[in-house]
């Protein structure tokens, strides 16, 4: 799948109305919420000219808020499905619940000092507790147990799945 513009009809509109010269991103994302809060009222009850005016309402404000933020839609989307598209999962409760992937452990994962000064996880920033749950580290000869308490955090990044790095020091 690869969107390119179909939402530049929606962009050029709200250029004209002036969203994106005087419109704010806190705001966009409150009203966000707004629309999606009114969609799920129109579902639960069960008025379907509102369902679809609330998804529309949402979908218009999604890209406004993209914009605002400074990312085009497509892109967002074309990066989430690349990120789903071979995720492994079931349906529970009329949901679809992702398989939790295990991260191989290791009875004692000894980190390199990373040159930013931080010591590189071998994970994503999103797997950070479950690879400190499952694993005991050894930084510079010091032992520390799933249990020991680190200060964890990840490098920041636009793109999903940045490097994961820790704090030797504990809290």
């Amino acid at each position: 799948m690869k969107l390119k513009n179909e939402f530049e009809p929606i962009r050029n509109w709200a250029s004209e109305k002036g969203i994106y010269k005087n419109g704010d991103v806190k705001t966009q994302a409150l009203k966000l919420m707004e629309e999606v809060g009114e969609t799920a009222k129109a579902i639960l009850n069960s008025d379907e000219e509102e369902i679809i005016d609330g998804l529309g309402d949402s979908v218009v404000v999604l890209v406004n808020l993209a914009k605002l933020a400074g990312y085009n839609l497509e892109d967002c989307v074309n990066s989430a499905y690349n990120v789903i598209k071979n995720r492994k999962g079931k349906m529970e409760n009329g949901t679809f619940k992702k398989e939790i992937e295990t991260i191989k452990t290791n009875p004692i994962f000894k980190l390199e000092l990373h040159k930013n000064g931080y010591y590189n996880l071998p994970c994503q920033h999103h797997e950070i507790p479950r690879f400190m749950i499952n694993n005991d580290v050894m930084i510079n000869g010091s032992l520390y147990t799933k249990d020991s308490r680190l200060h964890l955090i990840a490098k920041p990044s636009k793109q999903i799945g940045g490097n994961a790095y820790i704090f030797k020091n504990k809290l």
